[in-house]
C-alpha cells in the first residue's frame, strides 16, 4: 500500500514540483531532461501571468506621450521570457512553443518544427550555433536566442535568419503571392520573445500600392504612400528585390533603421515593426513599419 501512495503522489505531483525546463535549458537547445512549463492562464489571448502579474512600462520622451506599457504583462520586466516568466502567455512561445519543438527533435520524432540550422536528435553539439524556428502550428518564426524582441535583433546570431527561414517556407508553399511575414512592435506585440508571424495576406491593399509604384525608385528604402489603406496611423518605409522570384534580406534593414536611436529615451523605436511581402509581378517587399500600426495588421489583416 505505501508503494502505491507513493506512485501515487507522483502521479498527481503540482507542476512547481516537476523538473520544468528553465530559459537556460531552452538557450541551450537541451531539453531531453526537463518537461516544458504548461502552467499558463486561460484563454490564451489574455495576456497575463499565474502568479504574479504586472505591466511592465516604458518610460521615454517625445511622441507618442510616455510611458509605452507593452500589452504583455510578466512577473519579472524588462528581461525578455527569463525563467521567472515560465507562467506567463507572453511568453507561451518560448517555455512552451519552442520548448517543445527543441524536445521533439532531440528525441528524434516526427514534428512539423523546422530549425535552421537543424537541430539534430540527441544532446546538442558543443559550441551548437543557435537556430531560427518554424513552431508548431506553422504560423509563427523563433529563435533560441534568448532575445525579447525587433529591438534587440542586433544581437541575434544570424540578424537575416527568421526572414530568411520565413522565405524559404512561403517558397516551399509554392506561396509567395499569398503568404507574408511580418514583425510587430514593442507597443503592439503579444509575446515577449522575437517572433516573426507567417500569415495570409490575401486581404491586404499593401500589393495593390506595391503594384503602382516604380520599382527603380525603390532599390534603397524609400516611404510608401499608404493613403489606399485608411489607416491614418500607418506609416512604413520599402525597398525591393532587384529580381523578380528572389528573396530579400529583411534584418540589415531593422537594424539600419534602429541604428539612428541612441539608449532607450526616444519613443518612435517602440514603434518599429517590419514585414516582407511579395508583389502580382513577383517581386519581394523588405518594409520597415514606422506608424502606430501593427505590422501583422497592415500585411495580414483579418
Amino acid at each position: 500500500m505505501k508503494y502505491y501512495s507513493v506512485v501515487l503522489s507522483l502521479l498527481i505531483a503540482p507542476v512547481w514540483a516537476q523538473n520544468l525546463c528553465t530559459s537556460d535549458d531552452i538557450a541551450k537547445m537541451d531539453v531531453s531532461s526537463c518537461t516544458c512549463p504548461s502552467d499558463f492562464p486561460s484563454p490564451a489571448s489574455a495576456l497575463i501571468c499565474n502568479g504574479n502579474s504586472i505591466d511592465c512600462p516604458i518610460t521615454c520622451s517625445s511622441s507618442p506621450p510616455s510611458p509605452i506599457i507593452p500589452r504583455a504583462q510578466l512577473s519579472q520586466c524588462y528581461s525578455g521570457c527569463i525563467s521567472p516568466n515560465s507562467r506567463c502567455n507572453g511568453c507561451y512561445i518560448w517555455f512552451s512553443s519552442l520548448c517543445r519543438c527543441i524536445q521533439a527533435f532531440q528525441a528524434g520524432s516526427h514534428t512539423d518544427c523546422i530549425a535552421s540550422p537543424v537541430i539534430g536528435q540527441g544532446p546538442p553539439l558543443p559550441q551548437q550555433s543557435p537556430s531560427w524556428v518554424v513552431l508548431g502550428s506553422g504560423n509563427l518564426i523563433t529563435t533560441t536566442q534568448l532575445i525579447p524582441g525587433i529591438l534587440q535583433l542586433q544581437t541575434a546570431n544570424d540578424i537575416d535568419g527568421g526572414f530568411r527561414l520565413g522565405q524559404d517556407t512561403i517558397n516551399s508553399q509554392q506561396a509567395r503571392d499569398s503568404l507574408a511575414l511580418a514583425m510587430n512592435s514593442v507597443s503592439t506585440r503579444s509575446e515577449e520573445q522575437i517572433h516573426i508571424h507567417l500569415c495570409d495576406s490575401t486581404k491586404t491593399g499593401l500589393t495593390d500600392i506595391l503594384n503602382q509604384l516604380d520599382r527603380n525608385q525603390y532599390r534603397t528604402s524609400k516611404p510608401v504612400p499608404l493613403g489606399a489603406l485608411h489607416k491614418p496611423t500607418a506609416a512604413m518605409n520599402c525597398r525591393v528585390s532587384p529580381n523578380s522570384g528572389v528573396d530579400i534580406n529583411m534584418g540589415r534593414d531593422i537594424v539600419e533603421w534602429l541604428s539612428q536611436f541612441h539608449g532607450p529615451a526616444d519613443c518612435a523605436q517602440y514603434n518599429v515593426g517590419a514585414g516582407v511581402i511579395t508583389d502580382s509581378s513577383d517581386y519581394t517587399w523588405a518594409c520597415v513599419v514606422t506608424g502606430h500600426s501593427a505590422a501583422e495588421s497592415l500585411f495580414c489583416p483579418p
